[in-house]
């Protein structure tokens, strides 16, 4: 007996063991390196700075918007168990949109899901379009899958006139926000520049249903601008929004932010247009070209 008490006070008293310590690192180490607990919203940098052979794909309801331009959120009704089966399989609360139109040139969405509320039938998510994806090699299991890197822009040519180019389409806007005013007194059911994304609601898989984060000074141009922009800066709905858009800078591929709001213009610019010219702007891989093609489009 005297044996055993002795024993039992040994190993009770005995200092702890390496073996455990070196497996509490470890265990430590991976919960920081894994699947991320931070906030949601900040999704799109830790997908970039992982690049997961895999990225879930998910059916975009078709309505009158069509893709999502980066900047834009929607909530979704998810119905389709592939659709289902993508969100559970998603990691850094990312997924891909499936290309659907041959307009995009192969160039597809990446999805931050904010939020997402299970449905008697399916899910309600909240997601905002934070950059363009090359989707390649996608494959059908239990979802659509693909493998996935950023879509960047070009550099633009050195005899290229950005500053003209941006003067002009904010000549534009002016033009349309003129035309505007008129309308306004005119009882005639027509769609001006700016307005259908405030009230459209597509189905096809589900709804889709504007967020809508609030109204902006300014023409029509810089309100779409401003209001992109703040969806991107939210990094958390208990912060204050980030006050640059420096953490999609790598994902967007520009190096500084004059750069990031050059391209949030360019989108914005094409955010009125039809499905089919949204598309368009989504597969164009030049800041310029699409400058033109929106400015293009709202003189026609």
């Amino acid at each position: 007996v005297l044996w055993m008490m002795a024993l039992w006070i040994a190993f009770s008293h005995r200092p702890e063991q390496p073996v455990r310590r070196a497996c509490e690192a470890r265990a430590a180490d991976c919960s920081a390196s894994s699947n991320p607990a931070p906030s949601a919203f900040m999704g799109a940098s830790l997908w970039l700075k992982a690049q997961p052979l895999s990225l879930p794909l998910i059916h975009l309801p078709v309505d009158a918007c069509g893709v999502l331009l980066p900047g834009e959120s929607r909530r979704i009704l998810i119905e389709r168990e592939d659709d289902l089966a993508a969100l559970n399989e998603m990691q850094f609360a990312c997924v891909g949109v499936l290309p659907s139109t041959p307009h995009c040139a192969g160039v597809s969405t990446l999805l931050n899901v904010r939020e997402t509320r299970r449905q008697e039938v399916g899910a309600l998510i909240e997601v905002v379009s934070v950059g363009r994806i090359h989707a390649s090699q996608i494959e059908h299991d239990r979802c659509f899958t693909a493998h996935a890197r950023p879509a960047f822009d070009g550099r633009a040519e050195p005899d290229i006139d950005i500053r003209k180019l941006v003067a002009e389409l904010r000549s534009t806007a002016e033009q349309h926000d003129t035309i505007r005013r008129k309308l306004r007194s005119t009882p005639l059911p027509v769609r001006i520049p700016g307005s259908f994304l405030s009230d459209e609601v597509g189905t096809l898989s589900g709804m889709v249903v504007p967020t809508g984060r609030g109204t902006h000074p300014g023409s029509w141009l810089e309100q779409e601008c401003a209001r992109m922009r703040e969806e991107l800066c939210v990094t958390d709905l208990d912060a204050a929004p980030a006050a640059s858009l420096e953490r999609l800078h790598a994902l967007w591929g520009v190096p500084d932010e004059e750069s990031a709001e050059l391209l949030l213009l360019s989108f914005a610019a094409c955010a009125s247009l039809t499905a089919t010219q949204r598309a368009l702007a989504c597969g164009t891989l030049d800041t310029a070209e699409r400058l033109r093609y929106g400015r293009r489009c709202l003189l026609e």
